[in-house]
């Protein structure tokens, strides 16, 4: 999850530290050279509510905070995006036209999630599911109808991957999970509380998480073993649909199956096409009438 969303959206802030997380929000890379003193000077305020405002957001101090928020701000400003991933259309468009504008998202997701990935994670990624007796994915809404589709494509390679779509299940799915599973949280946010939970109960039972969730540090990625970053441009819940995440989710989960089928090409090759020929084997297709429907 973005600093600058935590700013926007972090429960419990008093007056003072809400007026604090507006002037950061405006104000953005002017905060170089400030102080502790300095933002609370600027913001009416006392370096003790600069202190505690940066430790509700997950940090020791300002010193602390203002390097993450700086990164962060350098990467959001690195390349100025042809389509805004929030609001990629406007009312004023045509179909057509947002239709290129949708196509213009997709690619510009796919480069940005693709500038976040790294050789090394990728490379702890796969061992961590090469290595696991079962997967176990744990996630919420629609991320779950992406995960199926890996969890099919895996199953064709003898790889076994479970999904539950049951939220109160995962809880308990989590607290049966043993060393030798492998739980794969995927969390935009990575502060979405039951995934945490999640994360939790399998950090108690020593069961190894990898992550796919936004750029920068979150809960989540304090439990994780391995990290996965998401293309993080896209607003929580000011946007018009979470176009953004969802091709990033798919675009990692396809590249952890390529790569677990790189391992043994042949061998999964042949796998796949025996476990596909064999449930196709008795499939028919039905003739179809001059009107393209079933004879």
């Amino acid at each position: 999850m973005l600093i600058a969303d935590k700013l926007e959206n972090q429960k419990n802030m008093t007056v003072a530290e809400a007026g604090i997380a507006g002037y950061l929000i405006t104000h953005g890379r002017d905060i170089k050279r400030y102080s502790t003193r300095d933002l609370a000077d600027a913001t009416y305020t006392s370096p003790a509510t600069v202190v505690r405002l940066c430790k509700k957001l997950g940090f020791s101090g300002f010193n602390e905070f203002k390097d993450r928020f700086l990164e962060e701000q350098r990467f959001l400003e690195q390349r100025e995006d042809a389509v805004d991933a929030n609001f990629p259309f406007s009312k004023e468009d045509n179909a057509m036209r947002t239709a290129n504008r949708i196509a213009q998202l997709h690619a510009q997701t796919i480069e940005d999630t693709m500038s976040l990935l790294h050789y090394r994670d990728l490379q702890k990624a796969t061992r961590l599911l090469q290595r696991c007796q079962r997967a176990h994915i744990f996630s919420f809404g629609t991320t779950l109808n992406q995960a199926e589709s890996f969890r099919e494509k895996m199953l064709k390679i003898g790889c076994r991957v479970s999904i539950s779509n049951n939220l109160n299940y995962q809880l308990y799915e989590a607290r049966c999970l043993t060393p030798s599973d492998l739980a794969i949280a995927i969390s935009y946010s990575g502060e979405t509380d039951k995934i945490l939970l999640v994360a939790q109960a399998c950090r108690e039972r020593h069961v190894p998480i990898l992550a796919l969730t936004s750029y920068g540090e979150n809960s989540l990625t304090s439990y994780a073993d391995c990290k996965l970053s998401l293309s993080s441009k896209e607003r929580l819940f000011e946007n018009t649909a979470d176009f953004s995440t969802h091709v990033s989710v798919n675009l990692l989960l396809d590249i952890l199956y390529s790569s677990i089928f790189l391992l043994d090409y042949d061998k999964n090759y042949q796998r796949k096409l025996t476990t596909t020929q064999s449930l196709e084997k008795n499939r028919r297709l039905e003739p179809l009438d001059e009107n393209g429907n079933t004879a």
